[in-house]
């Protein structure tokens, strides 16, 4: 895709932060995808960054922001999304492979299923992104209620008190995806807080479930279990035949059969 030569897009060199601090204009979506918080971005994952957002959406507008699992002790990883939460009471945590997106808006999401399926399909079939509706859906980690329930010593992330700035060498510990990617798995969110409509449950139980043995095998995979991180795709696979995501899986890292 030829994106930059695209007529509907308006490139304005520069830094996002400072262009929203000098414009009063509001955004249906504002996604931001920065280097990781510790390599330099901290001041693009602080409150007064999120809150700025806020202050330039339209009504029903939403902000969506990178989430890194690697490189960010237990501490600072639910750091970012409690201050993230903190400027967006209705946040949520998304989870794609091995990497997370946050989303914020000033409303509760109260997503309807038939319009995410149907809207989703606009898409069309991508060469890269599996864009299956259940699928994504199934990526759904935490939403509002489960981050209420941070431990209340969670620290906020400010511009004057960036703890991201000044991290500690114990960010590069290689278990620090494990404990992140385990801490979303182990507070998931009941889809149907974010999700309504829904008309065959059964299915959907399906792809969390495969979600599920998928954040398995990850945890396997960065252990070094390669074994074990197969067999735990074929299991998303025997639970979860519909998704197409698994069987790719295994043939992209393993180069075998499902």
């Amino acid at each position: 895709m030829n994106i930059i030569n695209d007529p509907r897009l308006n490139f304005i060199p520069g830094d996002g932060r400072h262009f929203l601090q000098r414009t009063s204009k509001k955004y249906d979506l504002i996604s931001s995808d920065p280097t990781h918080p510790i390599l330099g971005s901290s001041n693009l994952y602080s409150l007064e960054y999120f809150e700025l957002c806020k202050t330039h959406l339209k009504k029903g507008g939403m902000v969506s922001q990178y989430l890194p699992l690697h490189k960010l002790t237990p501490k600072n990883f639910q750091g970012i999304i409690k201050t993230f939460y903190t400027a967006f009471p209705h946040a949520t945590v998304w989870l794609g492979h091995t990497h997370a997106i946050l989303i914020g808006s000033a409303e509760a999401l109260n997503i309807n299923y038939e319009d995410w399926q149907n809207n989703i399909s606009k898409i069309g079939r991508d060469p890269v992104f599996y864009s299956d509706p259940w699928h994504l859906a199934a990526g759904l980690m935490l939403d509002g209620k489960s981050i209420k329930k941070f431990p209340s010593e969670t620290r906020i992330n400010t511009d004057n008190r960036s703890y991201l700035e000044f991290f500690s060498p114990s960010c590069f510990d290689a278990d620090n995806l494990i404990k992140n990617i385990t801490f979303l798995s182990e507070n998931r969110a009941n889809i149907n807080r974010v999700f309504n409509g829904i008309e065959d449950a059964p299915k959907m139980d399906r792809f969390v479930q495969g979600n599920q043995n998928f954040i398995k095998s990850v945890i396997s995979f960065q252990k070094g279990e390669k074994q074990k991180s197969l067999e735990e795709l074929r299991m998303a696979v025997r639970v979860n035949p519909e998704n197409q995501e698994y069987p790719f899986l295994i043939k992209f890292y393993y180069n075998v059969a499902r």
